[in-house]
């Protein structure tokens, strides 16, 4: 960890203390540990740093903080994770899910807007329920509604832009804040009437049903008002917005379609100058 050089060595030990303890999880009664990491009682050692309010024990006053920093953060996961909240509940939700990663990644940006940018990540590597893997799709999809509303834009293509590019080498992108997912079922419309109840209603009713009729897929974005909306897309649409995810020019994108299966040739070719056309509307795509 780095300091300012300019820092005296005591307000440099207070402030690593300081962290140190409020970092701790509380327990599910929202107490502080009585143990300090040090093994010393916390009523003894807050006092070696803390002086005593008229009303608070030194103690009593660390522990505020502690409260603070442990109930902000969660609250903060519960807003960026809705879905996956809702799979658990408030408090299984924090017990096997937030308060682990959190401990094992604290935050590490100044906006509270990220601190939970690695949760489909832990999820992947630490989850161990007969769950996993709904818990990480839920995880992904309710992440990506935050990524995608903080994502960075670039100028649009136009109509114009489209006609001059014909038998340009040029290549094209989807915008930074467009999202496609492939699912086994509906999970938007899933996550839809989940975020109808509250997390504490599911404990006590069925889950919404999930419609696993075939594979599906989504693209999620940004609009024009800047808000986020999302729309199922065929699997021939879905795989030729990733072709431009990655980068690809017009003259690239139809050879890939050359090389595709029936079905997806033929799709592609009959429905190709409408999707530009809609993409176009939408500002899916831009030169970067």
């Amino acid at each position: 960890m780095n300091f300012d050089t300019k820092v005296p060595n005591y307000l440099k030990r207070e402030q690593l203390w300081f962290g140190q303890i409020i970092g701790r999880p509380i327990d599910e009664d929202s107490q502080m540990n009585p143990i300090s990491p040090s093994g010393e009682l916390m009523e003894i050692e807050a006092a070696e740093h803390i002086v005593p309010s008229p009303t608070l024990r030194p103690a009593e006053r660390i522990q505020i903080y502690n409260q603070q920093y442990w109930w902000r953060l969660l609250n903060t996961l519960h807003d960026l994770y809705p879905l996956v909240t809702r799979l658990f509940g408030y408090r299984d939700f924090n017990r096997l899910i937030a308060i682990p990663y959190l401990i094992k990644y604290p935050p590490n940006h100044w906006s509270l807007t990220y601190v939970g940018d690695r949760l489909p990540q832990w999820i992947e590597e630490e989850y161990v329920g007969d769950d996993k893997k709904l818990v990480y799709e839920a995880a992904l999809v309710d992440w990506a509604f935050t990524d995608s509303f903080v994502a960075a834009s670039t100028s649009p293509l136009t109509n114009e832009d489209l006609t001059k590019l014909q038998d340009s080498d040029e290549k094209l992108y989807t915008q930074p804040h467009l999202r496609l997912f492939a699912a086994e079922y509906d999970i938007f419309c899933y996550r839809s009437n989940f975020l109808k109840e509250d997390p504490e209603y599911w404990l006590n009713h069925d889950f919404p049903e999930m419609n696993r009729s075939k594979e599906q897929y989504f693209i999620l974005y940004r609009n024009k008002e800047n808000d986020i909306a999302w729309r199922s897309a065929s699997q021939t649409e879905y795989l030729l917005l990733n072709v431009f995810k990655q980068g690809a020019s017009i003259e690239e994108a139809c050879l890939w379609i050359e090389k595709q299966i029936t079905p997806i040739y033929e799709e592609a070719t009959k429905n190709l100058q409408y999707w530009f056309h809609d993409w176009t509307i939408y500002g899916w795509l831009s030169l970067r």
